[in-house]
Parts: structure tokens; C-alpha cells; sequence
């Protein structure tokens, strides 16, 4: 009797446990810190995509600014979201900010900077 109520325990812990677990979910654009090292001001919208990809979000009533952005939630509730913001001029690349690497000042790349 007592086997069959510790047997009995142990699958409805198993399987309330495998009911309840969610999956890690990462979304949007997953950049590499070298990639990131690569853009440069000056830098065509074409350049850059071919470095990083298109961008996850891309405001059609602002064609001069590009948005990078990664979340990632843990059991549904989002955990970290890092965003690379890039603006641009004449389709040339003039400044980017962001999150994604916070090592790096919020302003990475910055035409007036330099």
C-alpha cells in the first residue's frame, strides 16, 4: 500500500512539473559583438545589412533609423530585452545606440564623436 501511494506521489509530481515548465524563448535579432565592431560611420544601409542582417524592426514612416532588437523570456515572462538602434543620413550610417553590449557607452558609434 505504501508503494503504490509513494508511486502514485511521484507521477502527479512528475507530471504537474511537466505541465507547469515553460520553454526559454529567445526572439528578434541575435547579434555577435564582432559583427556589432564592424559598423563603422559612413557605412551604407546595403553594408550593413549585409553585416547584420535586415533589422527586426523597420518604421516605414522613418526610413532613416534601423531597430535591432533580441528579448528573451523565461517561463513567459520577458527576462532581457537589448535593442541596437541605427541612424542614418543621406544612407550613410551617422550614429548608433543601444543596449545590446552594455560594456559599450549607450551612444557605440557616433559620426560627431569622431
Amino acid at each position: 500500500m505504501k508503494f503504490n501511494t509513494i508511486l502514485l506521489s511521484l507521477f502527479i509530481a512528475f507530471f504537474t512539473t511537466a505541465c507547469i515548465y515553460k520553454t526559454q524563448v529567445q526572439q528578434g535579432n541575435v547579434l555577435v559583438q564582432t559583427d556589432v565592431d564592424q559598423i563603422k560611420p559612413g557605412m551604407s544601409k546595403r553594408q550593413i545589412a549585409i553585416i547584420l542582417g535586415t533589422p527586426a524592426i523597420a518604421d516605414p514612416f522613418n526610413q532613416n533609423r534601423w531597430d535591432y532588437v533580441n528579448t528573451f523570456k523565461i517561463k513567459g515572462k520577458i527576462d532581457k530585452v537589448k535593442h541596437l538602434t541605427l541612424f542614418f543620413k543621406d544612407n550613410k550610417l551617422i550614429k548608433t545606440e543601444g543596449n545590446y553590449f552594455p560594456e559599450k557607452n549607450s551612444t557605440t558609434i557616433s559620426e560627431e564623436a569622431e
